[in-house]
């Protein structure tokens, strides 16, 4: 029965937070864009990559407060609260008459979403099992990105999507969830001191703030400057807008604890290697060919963790990118898929980290913009695959974010060596499992 419940628990993760991923990622409806004014839709637009900031900063915070206070049972009713309330939003937003409704209804999403993947994170990423579930999930639909393919569409149009995530999959999130906390509904607090006075670790939180504004602000001031003058090259403003990202990703790394901060490296790299490689359309059976993919990335990465591979692989999608035509052969298009479910799998069982809010950072950076999608292109094609010289500007704008990233590992594994907690004064609540 323990063997039945683990599995139980494992896809529970999985699902979970794949629904706060993509939650945090795609906004919850498109279906009156058709009619909108552009004030309107450019709102719903901003408010993606800003509901994202939003719901790392969330996720951080929650998983911080769980994990502080040890109580696995309250992390499990939080996870569950959310993916209801979430369910509550999008069944809102089939009948709502004012598409000014819906934007703000699109931060709600990623609030709720926010709770979900932190509060998921904090009570799993004790446990092997269901801890790679909790990976699998949240970079799994990372690498897919797409999901029109899976939901309502009406002739091929993107913009007939009804809503993101779809509300079958929240409802099958929902009852896991339901069955995982009355599962989990008497499992014992984490042993502790009465007498230890509980302090509120808030470095994780000024991580989260630090990688989501910064990058989230130049990503936009990005974006407005070729706004401004679309004409213009702009080599020094994107420079700058590199800087700023490895610096803020640095920084991120350096709050969390020992080498905590790898996977904040990682996953900024990833996010712009991916999408300078660009957003092809998948057919909609090959997410299970994904997921597969990003499961067997993480197995390896486990067995075999090296930072020098996982950001060889990230360096290599990101020379792909600046050798990617305007248009490629479809078997191109399923190998880079393939590298990048496997880049990004290996990535998250190299990367492991000690302590769970780390760990929730880190797949929910995933999520984050990237000064990649500020760059200008002019093809018509929905994903956006880009032009010949828009692959270029973007393959050496990844490959110069991956070459900050690996120095910045460099620095961190020199001045953090590795080391473990002293058994005879473990901290409470901090450590993960090690899978």
């Amino acid at each position: 029965m323990h063997k039945i419940g683990n599995a139980v628990d494992t896809i529970t993760a999985c699902v979970g937070a794949a629904v706060a991923g993509v939650a945090m990622f795609l906004p919850i409806n498109f279906s009156w864009t058709a009619d909108t004014s552009p004030y309107r839709l450019a709102s719903l637009n901003n408010s993606v990559p800003r509901g994202a900031a939003i719901g790392v900063i969330v996720a951080v915070s929650v998983a911080v407060l769980v994990t502080t206070f040890s109580k696995p049972m309250m992390a499990w009713a939080a996870a569950l609260a959310a993916a209801f309330s979430m369910d509550i939003n999008h069944f809102a937003g089939r009948h709502v008459s004012s598409a000014d409704m819906l934007t703000t209804q699109n931060y709600l999403d990623s609030i709720l979403a926010g709770v979900l993947l932190g509060a998921l994170g904090a009570a799993v990423l004790r446990r092997p099992g269901p801890a790679a579930g909790f990976a699998i999930g949240g970079a799994g639909f990372f690498v897919y990105g797409d999901l029109a393919e899976l939901m309502e569409t009406t002739d091929g149009d993107p913009y007939s999507v009804l809503e993101t995530p779809p509300r079958w999959l929240i409802g099958v999130a929902v009852v896991l969830l339901i069955i995982s906390t009355l599962r989990n509904r008497s499992q014992p607090k984490q042993p502790s001191s009465p007498t230890t006075v509980i302090e509120l670790p808030v470095t994780p939180i000024l991580a989260s703030m630090v990688l989501a504004l910064v990058i989230l602000a130049i990503t936009e001031w990005l974006a407005r400057q070729y706004q401004h003058a679309p004409d213009v090259g702009h080599a020094v403003e994107i420079g700058m807008a590199v800087a700023a990202t490895v610096i803020a990703a640095t920084a991120a790394a350096m709050l969390l604890p020992r080498r905590d901060g790898s996977g904040v490296y990682l996953a900024v790299s990833l996010v712009a290697a991916a999408d300078a490689v660009g957003g092809d359309p998948r057919p909609g059976w090959s997410i299970a060919a994904l997921l597969v993919l990003t499961a067997l990335g993480l197995l390896v990465g486990i067995r075999l963790p090296s930072m020098f591979l996982a950001i060889l692989m990230i360096a290599g999608l990101a020379v792909f990118a600046l050798l990617k035509s305007a248009n490629v052969h479809g078997y191109v298009v399923a190998a880079s898929s393939a590298l990048i479910a496997l880049a990004a799998g290996y990535c998250c069982g190299a990367a492991w980290p000690r302590y769970a809010p780390s760990g929730v950072l880190a797949i929910a950076a995933l999520y984050l913009p990237s000064i990649i999608t500020a760059l200008p292109h002019d093809s018509a094609e929905w994903p956006p695959a880009g032009s010949a010289s828009h692959q270029t500007l973007a393959g050496r704008t990844a490959l110069a974010i991956v070459g900050g990233c690996a120095l910045g590992l460099v620095v961190l594994r020199r001045i953090r060596p590795r080391r473990r907690p002293k058994p005879d004064h473990p901290v409470a609540g901090e450590s993960v499992a090690d899978i």
